[in-house]
Parts: structure tokens; C-alpha cells; sequence
């Protein structure tokens, strides 16, 4: 250590200690986004959600971790009197060379595609020229293997700056200038994300090439490339992060649309069907076949609640307002009367209502009851009890459907899809139409569904 202390002076070690860790850090960046990246494939939010500037930012940590690595062989090696020195400098800056022209040419690449093309061909055709304008360099550097173009080696195996260093290093400071007039004229169409990368990816590069140009032993160059890495870096996981909750919101929208539209085509659907189906008619011959029924008074009261849930139901699918929770028990208390005619003392019905003057959308308790029914006491041989309250907590209504059945433990696939429909379609009617929710609660003791509703009254409405 102490040699090559010796060797290369306090200061190179310095940088030399600076650049690795610099190294370290371009690594842990370069894995970093690569995981993002692999993330982001398997995330159904990210998925078809493009980020700006992924690719684009792991080639270029990936460019200056070999800009870094060509800059340290150099410090290291230089002025060593070893072959493998004598073949590991040159290597090295050659590389270096190498590199430093593809970060130029490609960072042209980026503000041509991001900047230039959204102000007009010109522009971009301007930037094509300065892309072009780097095959000089190109030359140079290919010729200075032969003739010391660029730079030459003395007698110490030391790196020495060439007359064709200041011509490749004016070239490159005036590049990185023209990038900045690009940003400046297409600054108004630029988001915020692509104007901070750029402002970024121009100012700091350019203040080492400047530095640069006047030290002949520490270099800023690699510094500055990493500390623009670094806060490019920052920008980026902000970007990301907004456009992961943008998306996600976008996607939550989409899915309530799609909710939305599927309810109102079940609406037309059923709308279709009982225009098809003609309910009056259906009313009127119920009441025509009970009329003959008098004498057998439970047939006539169970054709009368039958007439009387079909023609809730009927005007129910025909309204898109809301009706009187009161109204709503009458449709539920028909159904009912029908069900204890095939249970019989196998189902009983206990209500515990405080209030029923609030608003809730038609057929939004009775379905959730029906599920009580056949598939809660339904599934248990010897039936049971369904509870149905309601409250007013807060400025809310409070709507609970209780079984003491086996949940969904006995449920047949069909049958649980059916209720699955059922109870989504009370959800989303009661989102849509009073901004109301539903919850679905399973217990050793059974079931309950409740429904949580603004307190709205007839008056208020």
C-alpha cells in the first residue's frame, strides 16, 4: 500500500478511494431499478404501465459503472513499470474514451426522443447533427493508438493529454450546451419528471467537464457523474411512485364504471324482461285465480302475498329511486309469509326496527333476507331464526340481517355463485344509488349482512 502510495501521491489514492466507493454505490443502483423492474411485471398495476426513463436510466448507470471502472484502472495502473500495467492503462483509457462519447451520444438520444420530437422536426433534426458531430471524436480516438491523437504515454507509463484531447473535450462541452438550449426551448412542454432529469443530466456532467479541463490531477468528472446518478435516481422513485398511484387510481375509476354500467345493462335487461312478460297481466290473473279461493283462506293469503312481492318487485325494477324503508319491509314481510308456508316452525322471523322512515334503494334488503333463508336456515335440518334490525347511529341507517344457519359451510358451488351475484348486485346498487355499503359477516353463530346507509328521509330528500 505504501508503494503504491508513493507511486501515484495522497491525492490520486483519494480518488481512487472515492471512485470505488462510487462504484458500490452505481451498483447498488443498477440492482436496485433491476428489481424495480422485475417488480413491476408481476404488479397488476404496473403491468402494462410503462415508467418513463427505466431503460434509459439503467444503461446509464450501467455506462458510468464502466466509465468509473475504465477511470480507477488508469489512477491505479498509471506510471507502474509492469506489462500487465502497460497493457491494463491502456486499456483503460481507451475505454474510458469509449464510454464518455456513447454517454454523450446517448443522452442526445434521450433529449431527441423526450424534448426535441415535441417541438418540431427541426429540432430534432438539430439534435441528429450534434449526434453526428461526435464521429470527429470517434475518429480521434480511433486514430490515437497509432499516433497519440487524443493522448500518449511517456517513458513512466504515464498518461499525458494530446492536442486532440481539447478538441474532443470542446466538442463534448458544447453538446452538453446545446442539450441545454434544447431543454430551454421545449421547457413548456416538458412534465416536471422529464425537466428535472434533464436539468440534471446537463448541468452536473458539464460542471466536471469544465473542472476537468484545468486539473491534470483529480478528475470531477466521475464525481460529478455519480452525484448526477444519485439525484436522478430520486427523481425517478418520486416519478414512479406517482405514476403507480395514478394508475391505480385509474384502474379503481375504470372498475366502478365498469361496476356502474354492468348495473344499469341488468337494470335494461330486467327492464326488457317485465315488459316482455307483462306484469299487469300476471297481477291481474293472480287476483282473478285467488278470487276462487275464498273458501280455502290460506290458499287465497298466500296467493295475496305472492301478488303482492311480485308487484313490489315489479315496480322496484321499473324505479330507479329510492323508496321508504317501510315499503321495502312490506316487499320483505310478503316474502316471508310465502317462505313460512313451506318451513313451516322450521324459520322464524324477529324484527328489531326502531325507525323505517329513511330512504334505501328498492330491492336492497329483500335479497340479502332470501339468502337468510335458503341458505342459512335452509341448510340446517331443524332451521332456525332470522333477525332483521334497524337503527339510527350517527346520521346513518343501520341495517342487519341475522341467521343462526351454517354460513356457507353447506352451500352447493351453484349455490354459492348465485348468492355471490345477489349480494353484489345489493353492493353496488346501494353504492350507486345512495352511496350506501354493504358488509357480509361470518360466525360460528352464523351470518349477518349489514347495510349502512345515509339517513335520508322522505322529507329531507
Amino acid at each position: 500500500m505504501n508503494d503504491i502510495l508513493q507511486r501515484i501521491g495522497l491525492p490520486m489514492m483519494l480518488q481512487i478511494a472515492i471512485e470505488c466507493w462510487n462504484e458500490l454505490f452505481l451498483l447498488i443502483l443498477i440492482l436496485t431499478m433491476l428489481i424495480g423492474v422485475k417488480q413491476d411485471r408481476s404488479n397488476e398495476v404496473l403491468r402494462k404501465t410503462e415508467i418513463p426513463l427505466t431503460k434509459e436510466l439503467i444503461i446509464f448507470y450501467g455506462a458510468a459503472f464502466m466509465y468509473n471502472l475504465c477511470d480507477i484502472m488508469d489512477n491505479a495502473f498509471g506510471t507502474a513499470n509492469t506489462r500487465s500495467a502497460y497493457y491494463l492503462i491502456r486499456i483503460g483509457i481507451f475505454t474510458y474514451y469509449l464510454l464518455g462519447g456513447f454517454q454523450t451520444v446517448f443522452l442526445l438520444q434521450v433529449v431527441k426522443k423526450f424534448a426535441a420530437q415535441k417541438v418540431g422536426k427541426r429540432l430534432e433534426n438539430a439534435v441528429t447533427v450534434f449526434q453526428f458531430l461526435q464521429i470527429p471524436n470517434g475518429v480521434l480516438l480511433l486514430m490515437t493508438p497509432f499516433v497519440g491523437a487524443l493522448y500518449h504515454f511517456d517513458s513512466k507509463n504515464e498518461y499525458i493529454r494530446s492536442w486532440g484531447y481539447y478538441v474532443w473535450q470542446g466538442i463534448t462541452i458544447l453538446s452538453f450546451v446545446f442539450i441545454g438550449v434544447v431543454i430551454i426551448v421545449s421547457w413548456k412542454k416538458l412534465d416536471a419528471f422529464i425537466k428535472n432529469i434533464f436539468v440534471i443530466a446537463a448541468v452536473f456532467p458539464t460542471i466536471g467537464l469544465l473542472c476537468g479541463s484545468f486539473s491534470n490531477v483529480i478528475s470531477p468528472n466521475n464525481m460529478m457523474v455519480s452525484l448526477s446518478a444519485l439525484l436522478m435516481f430520486m427523481v425517478y422513485e418520486t416519478n414512479r411512485t406517482e405514476v403507480t398511484v395514478r394508475r391505480a387510481r385509474q384502474l379503481e375509476n375504470a372498475k366502478t364504471k365498469l361496476a356502474e354500467s354492468r348495473l344499469l345493462l341488468e337494470q335494461s335487461k330486467s327492464e326488457t324482461l317485465m315488459a316482455q312478460i307483462q306484469p299487469h297481466f300476471i297481477n291481474n290473473s293472480l287476483m282473478a285465480i285467488r278470487s276462487q279461493c275464498r273458501d280455502y283462506p290460506e290458499v287465497y293469503e298466500s296467493i295475496t302475498n305472492f301478488s303482492r312481492y311480485l308487484r313490489s318487485n315489479f315496480e322496484a325494477l321499473g324505479d330507479a329511486r329510492r323508496i321508504l324503508f317501510e315499503q321495502e319491509m312490506e316487499n320483505v314481510e310478503a316474502y316471508l309469509s310465502l317462505e313460512q308456508r313451506n318451513y313451516a316452525d322450521r324459520l322464524k322471523i324477529e324484527y328489531d326496527i326502531d325507525c323505517d322512515d329513511f330512504l334505501v334503494p328498492p330491492l336492497s334488503v329483500q335479497p340479502l333476507v332470501e339468502n337468510a333463508v335458503r341458505h342459512g336456515i335452509g341448510t340446517r335440518e331443524h332451521g332456525g331464526t332470522v333477525t332483521i334490525s334497524a337503527h339510527k347511529v350517527g346520521d346513518n341507517a343501520v341495517i342487519e340481517i341475522r341467521d343462526d344457519g351454517c354460513g356457507s359451510s353447506n352451500i352447493t358451488d351453484k349455490q354459492q355463485t348465485r348468492k355471490g351475484i345477489g349480494i353484489e348486485n345489493v353492493r353496488r346498487r346501494l353504492k350507486s344509488m345512495s352511496g350506501g355499503e354493504l358488509e357480509i359477516m361470518f360466525n360460528d353463530n352464523g351470518t349477518t349482512a349489514r347495510i349502512t346507509v345515509p339517513y335520508i328521509n322522505e322529507t329531507s330528500s
